[in-house]
This record gives structure tokens, sequence and C-alpha cells, in this order.
């Protein structure tokens, strides 16, 4: 991972997400909304099912080849891209920052404000059990009913950003009941250890705060403008030095791209942004 300005990071889609972003904008406008609906869930389903099975000989390869290291990783994102809208880059990258904070024995819990269906949520944490030496705490917020809808600092020229497909309002969802069944039966995480925050950011994420206390990983894919700035305005004085921020959506969202660029330039924060290879990025707290 290279360090990289600000302004050089640029969301840069494979060949299937180019063709993507003109096919699917094509289906919108010609078919009736239900039929694009069940056009679009099936071509995702299948998207993902493709993009499995051709991990597997980067797993495959990684279990006879890899370090121990590489081998837990390709492991875990094997068994959780089913779970993941972001994909392999997300699920690795989510591996390598919770490797970071592990190795250098950073306290605090781990959070992530817009989980999803879960799977770079559960990535953290079972990162965390297999490379750490002490049990961390698990705070994983999401409305659990998809995005809101964006405000006014999420547009520019018309739209929200440079990802392959709209998100409406609803967009992004994974309910409650289905991330409570990958974290508690699937994954047979405690709960304990792992608690489920359910509702709008502004309405949990500043009444919870001090009950998560120290944050190591902080994780947001909120997408947009406020999912983006009420979280780091309420965590990022509770991580210590040496703590991670990712941000999911930094190339793609222009409203997240907004609030963590005024919020850098707010507390004068230099520590450079690194990029996950899909358009987000992570940095530390130093």
């Amino acid at each position: 991972m290279t360090n990289v300005n600000d302004s050089s990071i640029q969301y840069n889609p494979s060949f299937v997400g180019k063709v993507a972003r003109l096919f699917l904008p094509f289906l919108e406008s010609v078919l009736p909304l239900s039929l694009y609906k069940l056009v679009y869930d099936a071509l995702y389903v299948n998207y993902n099912r493709t993009l499995h099975g051709a991990y597997y000989v980067k797993y495959i390869i990684s279990q006879l080849f890899g370090s121990q290291n590489s081998k837990i990783k390709s492991d875990l994102t094997w068994r959780l891209l089913p779970y993941s809208m972001g994909g392999r880059k997300a699920l690795e990258n989510a591996f390598d920052v919770t490797h970071e904070i592990e190795s250098n024995c950073i306290p605090g819990a781990i959070v992530e404000c817009g989980v999803a269906e879960g799977g770079t949520a559960a990535m953290m944490a079972l990162a965390s059990a297999q490379l750490g030496t002490e049990t961390r705490q698990k705070w994983f917020f999401d409305s659990y009913e998809g995005l809101p809808e964006p405000t006014a600092e999420d547009y520019k020229n018309g739209k929200t950003g440079d990802f392959i497909r709209p998100l409406p309002e609803g967009s992004c969802l994974g309910t409650i009941e289905q991330v409570s069944k990958l974290m508690y039966e699937t994954l047979h995480l405690s709960k304990k250890e792992v608690t489920l925050v359910k509702g709008w950011f502004q309405d949990t994420v500043p009444y919870e705060k001090n009950n998560v206390g120290k944050v190591a990983l902080l994780r947001l894919d909120g997408d947009w403008y406020e999912s983006t700035k009420i979280p780091l305005e309420n965590f990022y004085d509770q991580i210590p030095t040496g703590g991670c921020i990712i941000i999911d959506d930094y190339a793609t969202c222009y409203g997240s791209r907004k609030a963590v660029d005024e919020f850098r330039e707010t507390r004068a924060i230099t520590s450079p942004l690194q990029e996950d290879g899909r358009g987000g990025v992570w940095f530390k707290k130093i």
C-alpha cells in the first residue's frame, strides 16, 4: 500500500465494473422498475458467485505456498466473500488494517459504521481473534434498513458519486436479522463481544460513544456526507495514537470524500491516506 495525496485518489473500476456502469443505467431506462430490480438482483447474485469462484484459485495458492498470515487472510476472505458488497479488496484491506492494530497492540474496540450484510465487520472480528492476544469489543452500527436519502452535501454536478450503479434510499441493505445470524449463528461470535446497534447514526453514535470507549479501528462505510461526518466527529478523539480509520467510500461517494477532507483539514491531520485498491482509503492517527 502506497502513500498518496488526497487529490490523486480516484475510483478505477474493473473491466466488468466499467461495462456495468454503462449497461445498468440502460437497463433501468428501458425496463419497468419491478422488472429491473429482478434482473439486477439476478445479475448481482451471479456476479458474486463468479467472484467467489474466481477467488478460489488465489485461496488454494495461498494455502499451499503462502505465509501463515496470507493463509489466514485468504481463508477468511474465502469464507466471507458471500457476505461482502465490497468484494475481496474490501475484505483484504479490513484484514490488513486489523493486522496493523494487532501487531502494534493498539488498545480499544473495533467499530464499523455501515455494516450492510456484515462481511467486513465479520472479517475484522475474526482477524482480531486470530491475530491478537486480547479480546476486543466489537461495535457494529447500521440502520439495518439500507441507506438514507443523500443530502445536498452529497451532490456534485447532479451526481452523488462514481459508483457502478445508483444508490437510492434503501440500498446496501443488510437486515438486523441477517447480520445477527451471520455473527452469532454462522460464525459463533459471542454476544458479549459483538454488539449490533440499530438506528440512524445521528440517533445512535453520540449516545453510545461513551459505552464504546477507546477505538483502535474505526471503519466507515456509510457512503454519504452525514454518515461519514457523524462517526468521525464522535469517535476520532477516542482513537489512541497508532489507531486506524478506514473510509470505504472515499473515491466513490462525493459526500464521503468531502466529509473526510473537511475533517482532516479542520483537525490539521497530516497522516497520509493509503489506498485499498478499489477506491477506499485508510490512515493512522499520529
